[in-house]
């Protein structure tokens, strides 16, 4: 059976979801919406043990499921087909593969919801465990967040992590978010929520980012 591009792919999906079509790129990192190809290969790294947070440490992660195996790679794959969603003013979701070195090594979600404030968008990002602690989680926030603030004229971005989370916050402080409040999430783990301005960002701006794509999805989510 031939191999099939994933870029044609993500055409193809682009054409129903424009999400899909978004593109951010920086210094041979690529931030691109993922094709089911790409899914599997990060469904590989959650199923396994340590492959994101180390053994014991699950509770750092919001959310995060403490099984591995078969089971957390469905319960992943189940969760980001579920972000193939029509774009619209009220509600939109933008995943994005974290590529680098040719291979899909995380994801980041820039997000709006129906109940945050105009101009508010949500950030998260997660990258494999044995791909952290080398600056590549302080740059692909960044990305992100030109996406954002450059070209969808966001207002505030904002985030959070477990108290615990030493290297999430570290990440997310670095980046220019500052805390706003704290409050117990419905596992009893206190969240740290934060949030960074478009003036805060520039001041940490990273030079010669491309970003393809936004026109048709700015349409998508202008209402």
């Amino acid at each position: 059976m031939a191999e099939v591009d994933a870029d044609l792919l993500r055409a193809d999906l682009a054409a129903l979801y424009p999400q899909y079509g978004l593109r951010v790129a920086h210094a041979g990192t690529v931030l691109v919406g993922p094709t089911d190809e790409e899914l599997l290969e990060l469904a590989a790294i959650v199923a396994e043990p340590g492959g994101v947070v180390e053994p014991g440490r699950e509770r750092e992660l919001l959310g995060w499921p403490s099984d591995a195996g078969d089971a957390a790679a469905r319960r992943f794959l189940e969760w980001a087909w579920r972000l193939r969603e029509t774009p619209g003013a009220v509600r939109w979701r933008a995943p994005l593969a974290v590529i680098d070195g040719g291979r899909a090594l995380g994801l980041a979600v820039l997000s709006h919801d129906h109940h945050d404030p105009a101009g508010t968008v949500g950030t998260s990002s997660w990258l494999a465990r044995a791909e952290q602690g080398r600056g590549l989680g302080r740059r692909v926030r960044l990305m992100l967040l030109e996406l954002a603030f450059g070209h969808l004229g966001a207002a505030r971005a904002v985030t959070n992590a477990a108290e615990d989370n030493a290297a999430s916050l570290r990440v997310s402080q670095r980046c220019g978010y500052r805390e706003t409040h704290r409050a117990a999430g419905p596992d009893g783990v206190v969240e740290v929520h934060l949030a960074v301005t478009p003036a805060a960002w520039r001041r940490r701006r990273l030079a010669d980012v491309e970003v393809d794509g936004v026109d048709a999805f700015r349409a998508a989510i202008a209402g």
